[in-house]
């Protein structure tokens, strides 16, 4: 197999950091950490777009690993200081902003900060490609450091074999792709022979098409070894449904 790690889209070269430009006329004060990838200021609340923390809320048990340390973390990085905000994404149902945020005087966002110590994980979610790549690096550097929440087994980046365990919640899977398929409205994406129960990644049709149309083609990864994350479901076995480019890393072609 003729290997090559890159990310789909990313530059050779590592970019200067995302400037952020504040969305107000002054700078937001007094933020509070409420988790390590969510604060409020001044009764609204935000949630630090592209990354994720450890969450308090679980459908049973107390909250995820990692929890209260990645929330030191933001406190930590929003003590004595002021933010330069800009919106990321729309506001999500329950009224939070989705923002990119840097301390005044700073031109690296608190994301990057975060996923550097180990504090959170990439969740794409905005249209923001480079920034994205950005804290992929990031992330990739602290996951081979075992920095942070990746010291954990709970974080372990499962092998698309073994991945029932996955089940449940967001995680990184990594596996040899054996068959795509097109199937009525969505694009399959096999990690094994029985799509019953093997792990499978998929976007719909519309997706698909848009994404074709900026030069990436799901179909063209037969064979490519890849990490996905995202939310795992079971659906026909573990699975993950795909929203954003930045979900598939590209490991090796042969």
């Amino acid at each position: 197999m003729r290997r090559r790690a890159f990310i789909i889209g990313a530059a050779a070269t590592v970019a200067p950091p995302i400037n952020i430009q504040s969305a107000y006329a002054a700078p937001l004060k007094d933020a509070v950490a409420i988790s390590g990838d969510r604060f409020t200021a001044g009764g609204q609340e935000y949630h630090l777009a592209d990354i994720l923390a450890p969450s308090a809320y679980v459908l049973a048990g107390d909250a995820e690993p990692y929890f209260d340390a990645a929330k030191r973390g933001l406190e930590r990085l929003l003590a004595n200081t002021s933010l330069n905000i800009k919106d990321a994404g729309p506001v999500t149902r329950w009224g939070a902003r989705v923002v990119m945020a840097t301390r005044v005087g700073e031109a690296q966002t608190l994301q990057h900060h975060l996923i550097t110590m180990g504090a959170a994980r990439v969740a794409p979610q905005s249209d923001n490609l480079e920034f994205i790549d950005q804290l992929l690096t990031a992330e990739e550097e602290a996951r081979a450091a075992r920095k942070g929440l990746w010291a954990l087994p709970a974080y372990q980046v499962f092998d698309a074999n073994k991945a029932d365990s996955a089940i449940g919640g967001f995680h990184l899977i990594e596996g040899e792709v054996r068959r795509i398929a097109r199937v009525k409205s969505r694009v399959y994406i096999n990690f094994g022979t029985d799509y019953k129960t093997d792990f499978t990644a998929s976007a719909g049709s519309r997706l698909y098409r848009k994404w074709v149309g900026q030069g990436f083609d799901l179909t063209t990864l037969t064979d490519a070894r890849l990490r996905i994350r995202g939310f795992v479901e079971a659906i026909n076995g573990p699975s993950i449904a795909l929203t954003h480019r930045r979900q598939i890393e590209v490991l090796a072609r042969k």
